[in-house]
């Protein structure tokens, strides 16, 4: 065959790189009217693009002419590869990016590939492209909301081999991975009792859902279990703005109760914006009030002051074990959870010793 001329090398191209990245798993591929009109080129070019590809096993047409991938044409060696979902939300975040790389890690061993979908709201057509589109596999990640039973029993009910991401979704017959054991939070309180501490404030700035509800309960089970006193700071919006203001309004409340010792933070972002209002509040973190926080989305060692947390394991051992179910290499009973039986502390300057005084009145 003729080397293809430049714009037919371009359509060619574009083509590969969309079947090497799955797209086709989600979406059809067009038709040539329309890869013409994404392309930007005619569609005779387009045209000798698809003959280049056919010839070269990656496409074909199948009874009705519309274009298909070619048997063993996903990518060199004519051998299939597995192709995985990530389904998330469309708010950008480092723990999404964690979680994306540590899939992308998982399914580079295993002879498939990742393509993202990213969700605006919970009855996005893009969750029911992925869902009834030809994936191996979903790794579903849910928004901060709480999952409704509707869109539990959608994921339950679907073809598609589905794991629920940062959420323990196995109550409603789902699996799941999670990093962060819900009782892997008591070695944060148990720090701060160790230091001292006898008012710990809990701060959130998360939408309530099982997880966030689960770390305010076992601060208030700590509390109880230990007699120890807190109140729970939970602002409506939930942003790191949210957090500090929600602080500051507490250190200028004269005619109310202190702030405590120390806060226990159930999200990094709670932490941040907490420890920003004590700092304009002119107070000491780690002299005069304590933070700490679960999950520190791998940033604990690098804040000022460093944050004392529980510090975000590796997910791609348990992601991995979930990719060769969604292969079809193991089996996975249901329901499950699959998850680390515990995290690991990090100690940074963000806590200390408990001051003889709460801060406010120390102040005074």
């Amino acid at each position: 065959m003729a080397r293809p001329d430049l714009q037919t090398q371009f359509a060619a191209d574009a083509l590969r790189k969309r079947i090497r990245h799955g797209d086709h798993a989600a979406y059809r591929l067009p038709g040539e009217r329309q890869l013409a009109l994404e392309l930007g080129l005619s569609r005779q070019t387009v045209r000798r693009a698809i003959r280049l590809l056919a010839a070269e096993g990656v496409l074909a047409r199948g009874e009705t002419g519309r274009l298909r991938i070619a048997s063993g044409g996903e990518q060199p060696g004519g051998s299939r590869r597995g192709i995985i979902a990530y389904v998330r939300p469309a708010a950008a975040s480092y723990e999404i990016d964690r979680w994306r790389q540590d899939i992308e890690k998982a399914v580079a061993t295993r002879h498939a590939v990742v393509r993202s979908i990213v969700y605006e709201h919970l009855n996005d057509t893009a969750i029911s492209a992925a869902l009834g589109g030809g994936f191996d596999g979903v790794f579903f990640h849910p928004s901060g909301a709480r999952m409704a039973p509707w869109l539990t029993g959608r994921l339950r009910d679907v073809s598609t081999r589905v794991v629920v991401l940062d959420h323990d979704a196995s109550p409603h017959g789902l699996r799941s991975v999670a990093v962060f054991p819900v009782a892997a939070g008591r070695k944060l309180l148990d720090h701060l009792a160790r230091l001292g501490h006898r008012r710990i404030d809990c701060l959130n700035v998360q939408t309530h859902n099982s997880v966030i509800e689960a770390r305010i309960g076992l601060w208030r089970t700590f509390l109880a279990e230990h007699r120890l006193a807190g109140t729970l700071y939970s602002p409506r919006a939930l942003t790191l703005d949210a957090a500090r203001d929600e602080v500051l309004a507490r250190l200028g409340d004269s005619g109310g109760d202190p702030v405590g010792t120390a806060f226990f933070c159930t999200t990094l972002y709670a932490a941040i914006g907490g420890m920003r209002a004590l700092h304009e509040a002119g107070l000491s973190i780690g002299r005069d009030v304590s933070v700490c926080a679960i999950n520190d989305e791998g940033m604990a060692p690098f804040l000022i002051p460093s944050l004392t947390s529980l510090r975000s394991p590796s997910r791609v051992p348990y992601l991995g074990k979930a990719v060769d179910w969604m292969l079809g290499d193991t089996e996975w009973k249901t329901p499950s959870l699959l998850q680390p039986r515990t995290a690991p502390l990090f100690l940074g300057e963000s806590t200390g010793a408990a001051p003889a005084l709460p801060a406010v009145a120390a102040r005074s």
